[in-house]
């Protein structure tokens, strides 16, 4: 049998068999030769060509102000303070550099049964804790905005949690559900 030639979208191809073998090449950008499947350096430049241009777009996003939310979480949490249950996704970066006079901002809407949630950024390198002046605990169910300027550059960490230690205690227990998006101004 001689070679079959066909024609697809994106180029030519040919069927060809060589003793036992299918051989089948193509002229595009992807092809399947003795049964793998091949990607020319074209498209592997362009798919790589296509993410950094993502990558440096969002950070100069970012940069100049133009994208102010790093992330997104909603989640259902319950515990007693020892072991807890969470619930629900997270999506966004939760460690990030600040610039001194940046503003850490946190858009919450909150359901809390009992115990409280707590909104804290800690340098990285240290502990978070309720005496630093990034530490917000929210006793009460419904939506706010917590604000924390940040008075000295570098590397922090977020985070979002449940607590036993709110307005309304339910015996060293904790149960709530928050949705939160976190951001810089």
């Amino acid at each position: 049998m001689g070679p079959i030639s066909f024609s697809h979208g994106n180029g030519v191809g040919l069927f060809q068999k060589i003793g036992n073998d299918l051989k089948v090449s193509c002229m595009g950008n992807v092809g399947i030769a003795d049964g793998r499947t091949e990607i020319s350096g074209k498209a592997v430049v362009g798919g790589l060509g296509v993410l950094l241009v993502v990558v440096i777009g969002m950070a100069l996003a970012f940069a100049v102000g133009v994208v102010e939310t790093l992330g997104y979480e909603s989640r259902v949490v319950s515990g007693n303070g020892l072991t807890s249950t969470k619930s629900g996704y997270s999506l966004g970066l939760k460690t990030f550099y600040f610039t001194k006079g940046q503003e850490y901002y946190v858009m919450y809407d909150s359901v809390i049964q009992k115990g409280a949630l707590i909104v804290h950024l800690y340098k990285m390198g240290s502990m978070p804790t309720s005496d630093t002046p990034y530490h917000r605990k929210i006793s009460e169910s419904g939506k706010g905005t917590v604000r924390f300027p940040i008075q000295e550059s570098g590397w922090y960490r977020m985070s979002f949690s449940g607590s036993v230690l709110g307005a309304k205690h339910g015996a060293g227990r904790y149960d709530l559900s928050y949705q939160i998006r976190w951001g810089i101004r």
